[in-house]
């Protein structure tokens, strides 16, 4: 069993604003990918989804105005090639993600999402007419299990709303557009730099090799993307400084003491966050942080912390009081800092 990288995108100046909002499809929209763990940049397709499992979620993305169903069919030809595959038994989905659909085409135009049966017949046909011009020896039997696994999604989103399912609470701090701008934009650039490599005619055994090549993300670190924005700085590094909002809990520290001190804070932020059995309760304590300073920004650290309830400190594993605060100052101060 192996699988031969092809027709990858080269030195790629700029991935398209389309593949980032594909990418952020699958990072995050519906409750059937929440196992997806890794997302690889124009590998097996221009994305794909990987679990710890190595199952993998395919995804196409053709963002061309006025699609007809037959140039669909053809389109499809990339999903169709790794189903035929010897890396069929872990490709669990293949999407194809594209602009709205003209309501001519397609029976219930309700649905941003859904099968090929939710093509008018006739559509339906020349999806398949398009697909068979690409793969001439394809069977019948090929072609309707093929389909049976592949799953049309419509862009119907602006930028933001992908963002926005990143993140695990909403904050009255988004009332401004430039904010999601700035992070897509971050995502798309790191997406964009991911596409430098060279991996044409690469061959991988399993589908975990792909990890080695520098072309994926973790969906760890696009939500660590979205909190970076939130405190203005790494809010996972071990040599992160103290936050100004919180050097007042240092005062009873020597030098060497309060150096320690800060260190463990760090580290208590970072264990909490990347305990994936703890993560759910790390961001319901950072919600409760932000609803306390959109009550009133003036608020001292020990304010919000005293106000914040003690069982959604307790929730979070590896942190206490003291690692409480640092993460309330460090949020204060990134407030402070947008303003």
């Amino acid at each position: 069993m192996s699988y031969i990288f092809t027709k990858t995108e080269q030195n790629n100046l700029k991935a398209s604003v389309f593949e980032t909002k594909s990418l952020l499809y699958l990072a995050t929209q519906s409750p059937k990918y929440k196992k997806i763990s890794v997302l690889t940049i124009d590998c097996f397709n221009d994305v794909s989804g990987m679990c710890d499992e190595e199952n993998l979620w395919d995804v196409q993305a053709k963002n061309e105005q006025s699609l007809t169903p037959r140039k669909i069919g053809k389109y499809l030809i990339t999903l169709y090639e790794n189903y035929r595959s010897d890396f069929k038994p872990f490709f669990q989905e293949f999407v194809f993600f594209m602009p709205r659909l003209k309501t001519d085409y397609i029976e219930d135009s309700s649905l941003t999402s859904y099968n090929i049966c939710n093509f008018k017949e006739v559509h339906k046909q020349r999806v398949l007419e398009g697909l068979i011009s690409k793969a001439a020896l394809a069977t019948d039997s090929d072609l309707s299990d093929f389909f049976e696994h592949v799953l049309f999604v419509e862009d119907r989103s602006e930028e933001k709303m992908y963002v926005k399912g990143l993140m695990r609470f909403q904050s009255s701090k988004l009332n401004d557009d430039n904010f999601y701008k700035a992070i897509f934009t971050e995502i798309r650039d790191r997406q964009t730099a991911l596409k430098n490599s060279e991996i044409e005619n690469i061959k991988i055994r399993r589908p975990n090799d792909v990890l080695n090549l520098n072309r994926s993300l973790t969906t760890e670190q696009l939500q660590v993307f979205v909190l970076n924005r939130f405190v203005g700085g790494d809010i996972f590094s071990s040599h992160r400084k103290c936050p100004i909002s919180y050097i007042r809990f240092t005062r009873k520290f020597d030098d060497d003491e309060a150096e320690d001190h800060i260190y463990e804070q760090n580290a208590a932020l970072s264990r909490a966050f990347f305990d994936k059995n703890n993560q759910k309760y790390f961001w319901k304590l950072f919600e409760e942080i932000f609803k306390e300073f959109f009550k009133s920004k003036t608020q001292s650290v020990s304010d919000i912390t005293s106000n914040i309830r003690s069982n959604l400190i307790n929730n979070v594993e590896h942190m206490n009081i003291d690692s409480t605060r640092f993460l309330v100052a460090m949020v204060k101060d990134g407030l402070v800092n947008d303003n």
